[in-house]
């Protein structure tokens, strides 16, 4: 294992821990931060050639090895489902599945790298449809964590998830049953647990007499197995997947792009919203509609005069600040399918994904609209794995990291930084002698502290695996 410390300027944020494993090592599967010591915990399979044995690995904060515990073996049927760490406890689960039956189990060490509990069955999930995925998700002081999974109910039924809670004193495993029957409700995204151990989530309930199917934020406190609902419905707009941010005490801040169609897909405008904690009720509701500026961005005069939106327009963050002002990013994303014909005169179609433009919108506290900023890009493949983008958040700075191919550049790792005032930079190559067939784990990138993140990549030519720890300004 090569593990360098060193200081080096990379456009902006400074390199402060490196770790390098060489191509004899595994491939770390999941990583995540432990804030109690600043180390890193990642898991791998043991040997380069065995998916058998998984072994948990803690490295300090300068990326120093402390120590590697072997887990279990994934032979009898037992398989990885994630990594979490809250505090002190080190949580690792997995899961079997037999039919529409599933085995939720958790290991369990501390930071020195004792077992606590071995394969233990948190909860048995049954029935559950085979592509039903456990969700691991983090409260935003990442005191809390939970790991979700929705039951398959009778559609008469009460819908359920089942989870299991992790906190800085318990954990422990829950049904949360929804106040709404299996065929009304759909839970959007998975659910979030909050400061103070509550569950939130958004789901779009069937209304009657209306083909067309409204937001509901939900909030469930455990201790009382109670569920709260408010319906996240705006005056002569209709919402567009609605994003979540929980605040402390029970309230939260939502924000939407919103249509003037019901049932369209069609960008025109933004919400930005609370819900009060006492109450549970919606308030400080402003609708914005999109600036001709952008709309002239990806609409033609003509589309803009007879009202269209921006197609195909997601919002990914909503990104809080001290001033109580928010950071709204969404990015231009859709699938495209073509039919081909093969060499044997075989006909198939093909998906190919596109992650275009990022956009993003500064609102003040009460939601109005200050400044918004198109950041370009392209990205197309016919598989997802390093599309898209991500972010890290610095003091004064949002930094948006994605692979794409530029004339003259080639295929890089961008980086564009984002200032509080709006100041957006040209893309430029982040990491040194990056070629086209190394790659970017977008996905493990990961926000340490409030003054550094964690980016993952490795190199084809030599096999190599490497973190990065960077100071962002």
């Amino acid at each position: 294992m090569l593990v360098l410390l060193w200081w080096g300027l990379w456009w902006s944020q400074t390199v402060v821990a490196e770790l390098t494993l060489d191509k004899r090592q595994p491939r770390p599967l999941y990583a995540e931060y432990a804030p109690a010591d600043g180390s890193l915990l990642t898991i791998s399979y043991k040997y380069l050639t065995s998916t058998r044995i998984l072994t948990l690995h803690k490295y300090d904060e300068d990326f120093q090895h402390e120590w590697s515990q072997d887990l279990f073996d994934q032979s009898s049927g037992e398989e990885l489902l994630n990594l979490a760490v809250v505090e002190n406890q080190v949580w690792v689960f997995t899961q079997r599945t037999d039919g529409e039956k599933r085995f939720i189990y958790g290991y369990k060490t501390d930071l020195k790298g004792n077992v606590l509990l071995r394969q233990k069955l948190l909860f048995t999930a049954e029935p559950v449809a085979r592509s039903a995925r456990a969700e691991l998700t983090y409260a935003p002081n990442r005191k809390y964590a939970c790991l979700s999974l929705a039951l398959r109910m009778p559609s008469d039924s009460s819908d359920r998830i089942r989870f299991f809670l992790i906190g800085p004193d318990t954990a422990f495993t829950g049904d949360w049953v929804l106040p709404f029957k299996e065929r009304d409700i759909e839970v959007r995204r998975a659910i979030q647990p909050s400061h103070e151990g509550q569950l939130f989530a958004i789901g779009t309930v069937r209304v009657p007499d209306s083909p067309f199917p409204q937001y509901y934020l939900l909030r469930y406190i455990p201790e009382e197995k109670l569920t709260l609902t408010v319906p996240l419905e705006v005056e002569g707009v209709y919402l567009i997947e609605p994003l979540l941010r929980i605040e402390k005490g029970g309230g939260a801040r939502i924000a939407a792009f919103y249509s003037l169609k019901r049932g369209s897909s069609q960008v025109q405008g933004l919400v930005f919203a609370r819900v009060e904690s006492s109450g549970f009720f919606l308030s400080n509701v402003q609708k914005t509609p999109l600036p001709t500026e952008i709309l002239q961005r990806f609409l033609s005069e003509r589309q803009i005069a007879r009202g269209r939106g921006i197609p195909d327009l997601y919002l990914d963050h909503l990104i809080p600040r001290s001033d109580g002002g928010a950071l709204l990013i969404g990015e231009q994303f859709y699938i495209t399918t073509t039919t081909l014909r093969d060499f044997y005169g075989f006909w198939y179609t093909q998906e190919t994904y596109h992650f275009e433009d990022i956009v993003v919108f500064s609102v003040d506290s009460l939601g109005n609209l200050e400044w918004f900023r198109v950041i370009s890009k392209s990205q197309t493949g016919t598989t997802d794995t390093e599309l898209s983008y991500n972010l890290l958040v610095g003091a004064s700075r949002v930094y948006f990291f994605y692979r794409s191919y530029t004339r003259g550049m080639g295929t890089q790792v961008f980086v564009v930084s984002l200032t509080e005032q709006g100041l957006v930079s040209a893309p430029r190559p982040f990491i040194q002698n990056f070629r086209s067939g190394d790659v970017f784990y977008r996905k493990l990138t990961r926000q340490l502290t409030n003054t550094e993140g964690l980016i993952a990549y490795s190199r084809e030519r030599t096999g190599q695996f490497v973190f990065a720890r960077l100071e962002l300004e």
